[in-house]
């Protein structure tokens, strides 16, 4: 099942967590890549041996950006989210889409969205002055950087994005950081071990060949260490999900219908926008098709009905 994209319709940079991700690759090939250098120097390469340390700095510095990604995806994932003042808000509209963003983590959160919109998209709480539906979309939160409008891709209607988050994305983000700084000493620690039993842990051209042979297992550590640790968090942040019900509170909210969406306000500082972040409980307006351009009916009071997340809207229980 696919999520619901968004994009924006002016300014705004859904990639911005890309930039932050690069520079700790950067940082961490920078790292290795000195220590890498260090080594070298200290055992004096001079003709071909300069070949070889360069080779083993190289490769250093590739397991360092490759500890750098996993780690950095780790620390912009739990420092993505800024919440507002107010921390809650309730706002009522069309939902435009409705989906799961399944797939294998890092490429896909698993987490459920939403795209609430027109037919029509109206704050209900809380009320207070200078707090409307376009301060809602584009207040930056404290520490967040800049928001902007978004449009739900589909429909090109404006639109509030909103999700309930999965454990996978979370549990599969330490996991990776994990993974990759122990594949990464592991991998320190076994081409120590093949040096030694070739006979390279020597001096001269042997001790840089031994160089390299760390380098390259350092960054195959890191690199088969951050995947198997992704893996296994994934997992286990499926057997969360499968815990708490993830899906049937997923499922309780439908494309076409009116609903009143209550949750957490956000700036999503990853992607430049405003969203409700995670859905804390669904209400029913009705059912009539508003995602279409002409839709069958509208909202009424005495049609509003109350169904917690994880009921239905059609009355399905799961």
């Amino acid at each position: 099942m696919a999520g619901c994209e968004v994009r924006h319709d002016g300014l705004g940079d859904r990639d911005a967590a890309e930039g932050r991700i690069r520079g700790w690759i950067i940082a961490g090939a920078a790292l290795f890549g000195i220590a890498g250098a260090t080594a070298a120097a200290a055992l004096g390469p001079v003709g071909w041996g300069l070949l070889l340390a360069a080779l083993a700095i190289a490769v250093a510095a590739v397991a360092g950006g490759i500890v750098g990604f996993w780690v950095g995806f780790a620390v912009d994932w739990f420092d993505r989210l800024f919440e507002h003042s107010p921390k809650t808000i309730t706002m009522t509209g069309c939902i435009l889409c409705a989906g799961k963003n399944t797939g294998f983590p890092p490429w896909h959160d698993n987490d459920w969205t939403f795209n609430l919109g027109v037919s029509p998209l109206e704050q209900l709480g809380p009320t207070m002055a200078g707090l409307d539906v376009a301060e809602i979309r584009t207040r930056s939160a404290p520490g967040g950087g800049p928001a902007f409008t978004v449009v739900d891709s589909r429909s090109g209607k404006d639109a509030l994005h909103c999700e309930i988050g999965s454990h996978i994305g979370d549990y599969a983000a330490v996991g990776g950081a994990i993974g990759s700084v122990a594949g990464a000493v592991a991998g320190a620690i076994v081409g120590a071990a093949i040096c030694v039993a070739l006979g390279l842990a020597t001096f001269g051209i042997g001790a840089l060949v031994c160089l390299v042979v760390v380098a390259l297992v350092i960054a195959i550590g890191a690199a088969l260490g951050g995947f198997a640790g992704d893996a296994i968090g994934a997992g286990i942040g499926w057997i969360a999900d499968e815990l708490d019900d993830f899906d049937e509170r997923g499922e309780a909210i439908t494309r076409g219908c009116l609903m009143i969406l209550t949750g957490r306000w956000v700036t999503d500082s990853a992607h430049q926008w405003n969203e409700i972040h995670d859905i804390e409980s669904a209400q029913l307006v009705e059912c009539n098709d508003c995602h279409e351009d002409d839709p069958t009916g509208s909202s009424s009071a005495p049609l509003i009905a109350a169904v917690g997340i994880g009921r239905h809207p059609t009355g399905r229980d799961p």
